[in-house]
């Protein structure tokens, strides 16, 4: 008589040790707590198999045992740490509340001099080295977006190289018939936008950047003088001295394509930690060839890269951009996938064009199985949920329609892409001859 009473207790007393097998999907948003603004791209660490960044948007999803610590951290805030059962819908980041101080750099201690020489040998050192990637990009367009997602590899020390794609899947938003917006656009498939991947502070093994005016300059030519550089430090919480580093063109070097940007170092170390910046002179070539006519846009690009140590050398953990040309945008991050462990059936190397390789390698369901790498924005969602083309594993609760808003903005947006566009959008590859400096 009492068999049920005690297996009853039994089973109530077996629960706590049965919920640490199971794992949960979690979702915040990481926001500035004095601003409120979104944080993106903030580092979101459980393990060196678990990880994830937060979004455009300051989003992100991860998977975890309710038992895991979680660490969420961004240069320039104190870190938050949780344990995942007790994680809050909205994570707020405190700016790091010491005051940066202004420094005067003396030859003998040029931090930017040591940091490019020693990230110059990394790069001899390690230039075979490989890492996996989580690649996606988007064309931020009312009505007629496009979204791409893949795995991908490529040689990973300062500056991705030998671009591999192993699985992509990609589309542009149809209508509730499954018909696109406008059938006349080509998408992303005849563009060699893929190049911004391969542009860092130092570009090496990578001839499409020679000819621009890149941080390593104002050591190893005479083209830092171009630049002017300002240093200020910062104390991170564990005690560590982060020096900020800000290059900025002079007049002088209004003609070139120059990096702009700002360079976190570990003082101490002598490690690059991330870079901001931003490609001034920057020319979209455009092909009309039904014309037969060319022409030239300047756009408005800017990147942001985080690094990591943990292999020994100087390498990409995660890589964003955005190019801005009237109200169309364009979109991508990277993302390390670190400890995760994949198996590949297929590989093709990027040539002209990235949507090439990514038709070309097709869908491996098996790559896909896992919840999301990066968390999608809204926008991205309603792109992905509304295309047949994309295999997910849920659905989402967003809204996959376009908003009245954007729907009244199709034909102005329609006509600036189609400018941007035209038959075929190419980065310039430099300056003209008379005006390269290398």
């Amino acid at each position: 008589m009492y068999r049920l009473p005690t297996l009853l207790l039994y089973f109530l007393l077996a629960l706590p040790m049965l919920s640490q097998g199971l794992t949960d999907t979690l979702t915040a948003v990481v926001l500035d707590a004095e601003t409120r603004e979104p944080v993106p791209y903030a580092s979101v660490y459980v393990s060196p198999a678990c990880g994830t960044i937060s979004n455009y948007d300051g989003e992100f999803r991860i998977a975890c045992l309710p038992s895991d610590a979680i660490r969420i951290s961004s240069i320039g805030y104190l870190r938050a740490n949780y344990c995942a059962a007790e994680l809050p819908d909205t994570v707020l980041l405190a700016p790091i509340a010491t005051t940066m101080r202004e420094l005067t750099v003396l030859a003998s201690d040029d931090i930017l001099s040591r940091l490019i020489r020693k990230m110059q040998k990394e790069a001899r050192k390690y230039k075979r080295a490989v890492g996996n990637y989580f690649f996606r990009i988007t064309t931020q367009y009312p009505g007629t977006d496009e979204l791409a997602e893949a795995f991908m590899s490529a040689n990973s020390c300062i500056q991705l190289r030998e671009l591999t794609f192993h699985s992509g899947t990609h589309g542009l938003l149809k209508d509730s018939k499954g018909n696109l917006y406008d059938t006349d656009l080509k998408g992303l498939g005849n563009t060699n936008l893929h190049i911004f991947l391969r542009l860092a502070p130092i570009s090496l093994y990578y001839g499409m950047w020679d000819v621009a005016i890149l941080p390593s300059d104002i050591v190893t030519s005479r083209n830092g003088a171009l630049y002017n550089v300002s240093y200020s430090s910062f104390y991170d919480e564990d005690g560590t001295e982060i020096r900020k580093v800000t290059l900025s063109g002079k007049p002088a070097s209004s003609k070139y394509n120059i990096l702009e940007g700002t360079l976190y170092i570990d003082y101490k170390k002598c490690r690059l930690l991330r870079f901001d910046g931003r490609m001034r002179g920057l020319n979209l070539y455009t092909y009309d060839n039904a014309r037969q006519r060319r022409t030239a846009d300047t756009v408005q690009y800017s990147m942001h890269v985080d690094y990591h140590h943990d292999h020994g050398f100087t390498e990409v953990a995660n890589m964003s951009g955005t190019l801005v040309k009237d109200k169309v945008q364009i979109r991508f991050l990277l993302f390390n996938l670190m400890g995760k462990e994949l198996s590949f059936s297929r590989s093709v190397r990027v040539g002209d064009n990235m949507m090439s390789a990514i038709d070309r390698v097709g869908h491996d369901s098996t790559l896909w199985a896992t919840s999301e790498i990066v968390k999608r924005t809204k926008l991205e969602e309603r792109i992905a949920f509304g295309d047949s083309t994309f295999q997910l594993s849920s659905r989402s609760n967003y809204n996959t329609e376009p908003s009245h808003q954007e729907a009244a903005a199709n034909a102005f947006l329609r006509r600036a892409l189609h400018e941007l566009k035209g038959d075929a959008m190419h980065l310039h590859r430099g300056q003209p001859e008379e005006q390269q400096v290398k």
